[in-house]
Protein backbone atom coordinates (compact mmCIF):
# COMPACT_ATOMS: atom_id res chain seq x y z
CA UNK A 1 0.00 0.00 0.00
CA UNK A 2 1.17 3.25 -0.79
CA UNK A 3 1.86 6.27 1.58
CA UNK A 4 -0.56 8.74 -0.24
CA UNK A 5 -3.29 6.23 1.54
CA UNK A 6 -2.96 7.08 4.97
CA UNK A 7 -4.09 8.58 7.32
CA UNK A 8 -7.08 6.34 7.07
CA UNK A 9 -9.99 5.26 9.11
CA UNK A 10 -10.24 1.89 10.49
CA UNK A 11 -13.73 0.55 11.92
CA UNK A 12 -15.33 -1.48 14.85
CA UNK A 13 -18.81 -2.15 15.45
CA UNK A 14 -21.17 -1.17 18.38
CA UNK A 15 -19.08 1.92 18.72
CA UNK A 16 -20.88 5.50 19.45
CA UNK A 17 -20.30 6.84 15.67
CA UNK A 18 -23.76 6.59 13.58
CA UNK A 19 -21.80 6.04 10.05
CA UNK A 20 -24.04 3.89 7.27
CA UNK A 21 -26.99 3.24 9.52
CA UNK A 22 -25.35 1.62 12.12
CA UNK A 23 -22.75 2.45 14.77
CA UNK A 24 -18.79 2.20 15.16
CA UNK A 25 -15.45 3.55 16.86
CA UNK A 26 -12.90 4.83 14.32
CA UNK A 27 -9.22 4.53 14.57
CA UNK A 28 -7.13 6.42 11.83
CA UNK A 29 -3.74 5.35 11.13
CA UNK A 30 -0.99 6.95 9.64
CA UNK A 31 1.50 4.17 8.33
CA UNK A 32 1.18 0.88 7.11
CA UNK A 33 2.80 -0.38 10.69
CA UNK A 34 0.43 1.20 12.36
CA UNK A 35 -2.43 -0.20 10.43
CA UNK A 36 -1.30 -3.75 10.53
CA UNK A 37 -1.50 -3.51 14.16
CA UNK A 38 -4.78 -2.13 14.13
CA UNK A 39 -6.11 -4.83 12.26
CA UNK A 40 -4.36 -7.54 14.19
CA UNK A 41 -5.59 -5.86 17.17
CA UNK A 42 -9.81 -6.21 15.35
CA UNK A 43 -9.77 -2.97 13.81
CA UNK A 44 -11.25 -3.33 10.19
CA UNK A 45 -10.94 -1.75 6.74
CA UNK A 46 -14.39 -1.05 6.01
CA UNK A 47 -17.56 -1.14 8.07
CA UNK A 48 -19.02 -4.09 5.78
CA UNK A 49 -16.20 -6.38 7.43
CA UNK A 50 -16.75 -4.42 11.13
CA UNK A 51 -20.42 -5.27 10.83
CA UNK A 52 -19.34 -8.78 9.96
CA UNK A 53 -16.89 -9.48 12.23
CA UNK A 54 -19.47 -8.15 15.16
CA UNK A 55 -21.89 -11.13 13.77
CA UNK A 56 -19.08 -13.85 13.84
CA UNK A 57 -17.90 -13.21 17.34
CA UNK A 58 -21.66 -12.91 18.92
CA UNK A 59 -22.68 -16.42 16.44
CA UNK A 60 -19.27 -17.48 18.29
CA UNK A 61 -20.60 -16.39 21.84
CA UNK A 62 -24.07 -18.04 21.22
CA UNK A 63 -22.12 -21.39 20.49
CA UNK A 64 -20.21 -21.26 23.49
CA UNK A 65 -23.07 -20.33 25.91
CA UNK A 66 -25.25 -23.27 23.94
CA UNK A 67 -22.36 -25.47 24.91
CA UNK A 68 -21.99 -24.43 28.08
CA UNK A 69 -25.43 -24.79 28.77
CA UNK A 70 -25.35 -28.20 27.40
CA UNK A 71 -22.54 -29.27 29.34
CA UNK A 72 -24.05 -27.83 32.40
CA UNK A 73 -27.18 -30.22 31.72
CA UNK A 74 -25.10 -33.41 31.32
CA UNK A 75 -23.08 -32.63 34.70
CA UNK A 76 -26.03 -32.16 36.47
CA UNK A 77 -27.61 -35.68 34.95
CA UNK A 78 -24.41 -37.20 35.56
CA UNK A 79 -25.07 -35.88 39.49
CA UNK A 80 -28.76 -38.00 39.33
CA UNK A 81 -27.00 -41.14 38.75
CA UNK A 82 -24.39 -40.81 41.60
CA UNK A 83 -25.70 -43.03 45.32
CA UNK A 84 -27.14 -40.82 47.59
CA UNK A 85 -24.51 -39.43 50.17
CA UNK A 86 -24.85 -40.34 53.92
CA UNK A 87 -26.53 -37.03 54.51
CA UNK A 88 -28.99 -36.87 52.09
CA UNK A 89 -29.40 -40.67 52.78
CA UNK A 90 -30.35 -39.35 56.68
CA UNK A 91 -32.44 -36.43 55.60
CA UNK A 92 -35.10 -38.48 53.55
CA UNK A 93 -34.92 -41.21 56.43
CA UNK A 94 -36.04 -38.50 58.78
CA UNK A 95 -38.20 -36.76 56.50
CA UNK A 96 -39.96 -40.51 56.09
CA UNK A 97 -40.05 -40.48 59.82
CA UNK A 98 -37.64 -43.68 59.36
CA UNK A 99 -35.63 -44.54 62.62
CA UNK A 100 -31.72 -45.11 62.30
CA UNK A 101 -28.87 -45.03 64.10
CA UNK A 102 -25.39 -44.05 63.13
CA UNK A 103 -24.00 -47.50 62.86
CA UNK A 104 -26.76 -48.09 60.61
CA UNK A 105 -25.32 -48.74 56.99
CA UNK A 106 -26.04 -46.89 54.04
CA UNK A 107 -27.58 -50.01 52.42
CA UNK A 108 -29.92 -50.74 54.73
CA UNK A 109 -30.95 -47.36 55.17
CA UNK A 110 -31.78 -47.32 51.60
CA UNK A 111 -33.86 -50.59 51.68
CA UNK A 112 -35.47 -49.17 54.61
CA UNK A 113 -36.23 -45.42 52.25
CA UNK A 114 -37.31 -47.81 49.03
CA UNK A 115 -39.26 -49.76 51.77
CA UNK A 116 -41.48 -46.71 53.20
CA UNK A 117 -41.79 -45.13 49.68
CA UNK A 118 -43.47 -48.06 48.32
CA UNK A 119 -45.30 -48.69 51.15
CA UNK A 120 -47.02 -44.99 50.26
CA UNK A 121 -46.88 -45.88 47.10
CA UNK A 122 -49.01 -48.53 47.12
Amino acid sequence: MSQDQFPRMLYQAGGPEPIHGSHFATLVVNTEDEQAAALADGWHLSTPDALEAQAAARALAAQQEAERAAAAKLAEQADDTKPPTRAELEAKATELGIAFKPQTSDKKLAEAIAAKLAEQGA
